[in-house]
């Protein structure tokens, strides 16, 4: 077993770890369909962020669409009467969406975790920390910024504002746009106060030391001060801690209010320009599908290892071994066993492969393994 641990790649390694971290703290794994009904998509596409959806007509007739997102599936399956405990799943799947790098369809990696029901503090810490230490075992240079939908629907809560301008200022704050978020105030003609908290969210990023004193200057709701204070009870379970040093706030961080509440959060390790894990509570969703529980999770996207742990080709196998002739097989399948119970990678040929890398070659002739060659 060791042997095989060993020759995992990099991203595999990460993924047998990360399985046996949410199995350590009591998730158990799901399976989803590979495809649901398209409108389940279509009618949540603000969630999705997106509406490239492959479709495909099933054979009664029905619109169907390759699985784009693997939290719609779970949160549609889910045992709405089922009360008391906790719903602590992990998957490890795929979905089908455009590529963040090539912009065409692509096949891509997911691993992640809800955690269903009714959440609390000590609920909220737990995903908090195993968001971070899934960072911690793609590598140690990683960072975890924490934001909360509340702050910012806090201070749109009183204005009397539609639901679409909410979405643009979202947006704005959520691209660090400042000049076009100026423009859309000013044309909303909100009052000058307001608007002037508005400008500042972008600017709130940093350390929990930092940012929490300046956001609390901006608290003018009950509902943004709350925010603040479910944000400093998290923290307050991990100062001291190594973790701490690597939380930080970042209220720019904001996602769709008509499905997200509460805390959401983005991690990031070193040497990856983007997001490699997304999350956040997500309570509104389960509403819109009559199911009244709270929902908070995360998903990292493996597709992103790929290319953090891109290094020079690796060997094909440590040995290649030529043979022309074999007169006894059971004396040939000894010598080759006692390669590979030496821990080495044996491949058999008649003639080199074209391109096979390998640490060494050799001949089988007259009953021996002769005529090394250092390398390939």
């Amino acid at each position: 077993m060791d042997l095989f641990l060993d020759r995992l790649k990099d991203e595999e390694r990460v993924t047998f770890a990360l399985r046996g971290l949410y199995e350590q703290h009591g998730y158990k794994k799901v399976r989803v369909h590979k495809f649901e009904e398209y409108s389940l998509y279509i009618d949540n596409k603000n969630f999705l962020k997106t509406e490239n959806i492959i479709t495909f007509m099933d054979l009664d007739g029905k619109l169907l669409a390759l699985r784009p997102d693997v939290t719609l599936s779970i949160v549609k399956n889910l045992d709405a009467h089922k009360n008391g405990s906790f719903e602590k799943l992990y998957y490890m799947e795929k979905v089908y969406r455009l590529s963040r790098q090539t912009h065409s369809y692509k096949e891509i990696s997911q691993i992640g975790l809800e955690c269903i029901g009714d959440l609390d503090a000590c609920a909220a810490i737990e995903v908090i920390r195993l968001a971070a230490e899934s960072l911690s075992a793609v590598d140690d240079r990683y960072l975890l910024d924490l934001s909360h939908m509340g702050f910012l629907a806090g201070l749109l809560e009183p204005l009397e504002i539609d639901q679409e301008l909410k979405q643009e200022i979202a947006r704005c704050i959520r691209q660090k746009d400042r000049f076009e978020l100026g423009l859309l105030l000013r044309r909303a003609g909100l009052p000058a106060d307001c608007c002037e908290r508005l400008m500042q969210i972008p600017l709130l990023y940093g350390s929990f030391a930092k940012v929490l004193p300046a956001a609390r200057a901006l608290a003018v709701t009950d509902g943004m001060n709350a925010a603040l204070d479910e944000l400093e009870t998290l923290y307050s379970a991990f100062a001291g801690t190594p973790l701490a040093k690597r939380l930080n706030i970042d209220f720019s961080v904001v996602n769709d209010l008509d499905y997200y509440n509460g805390l959401i959060f983005q991690g990031y390790v070193e040497g990856i320009p983007r997001a490699v894990l997304t999350g956040g509570r997500y309570d509104n969703l389960l509403h819109k599908f009559g199911k009244e529980k709270g929902a908070m999770g995360f998903a990292i996207y493996l597709d992103e290892l790929e290319h953090f742990y891109q290094r020079e080709a690796e060997d094909d196998a440590d040995l290649l071994i030529l043979y022309d002739q074999i007169d006894d097989y059971a004396a040939f399948t000894a010598l080759v066993e006692e390669k590979i119970s030496a821990g080495m990678r044996v491949r058999l040929e008649r003639t080199a492969p074209p391109g096979f890398r390998c640490k060494q070659i050799l001949h089988y002739q007259n009953g021996a393994l002769i005529g090394e060659v250092p390398t390939c």
